[in-house]
């Protein structure tokens, strides 16, 4: 989940990427995420389940 802006889920599906802030990700699946950074700020990048967040899935992304 990325707190502030939404990104873009690249599903291979051409011109159609739809626009979120939350996905859910499988155990060992790769997404490939497109992010335009203009809301400046420091913003929450995480992991729903608290365990996952207590060990290290919780992230500050920074934009200036």
């Amino acid at each position: 989940h990325l707190h502030g802006m939404f990104f873009e889920l690249d599903n291979g599906a051409g011109a159609f990427r739809p626009r979120k802030h939350t996905v859910s990700v499988k155990p060992a699946e790769r997404l490939t995420l497109l992010v335009t950074a203009d809301e400046p700020g420091r913003w929450a990048f995480h992991c729903h389940l608290l365990y996952h967040m207590h060990m290290g899935m919780f992230r500050v992304v920074e934009v200036a």
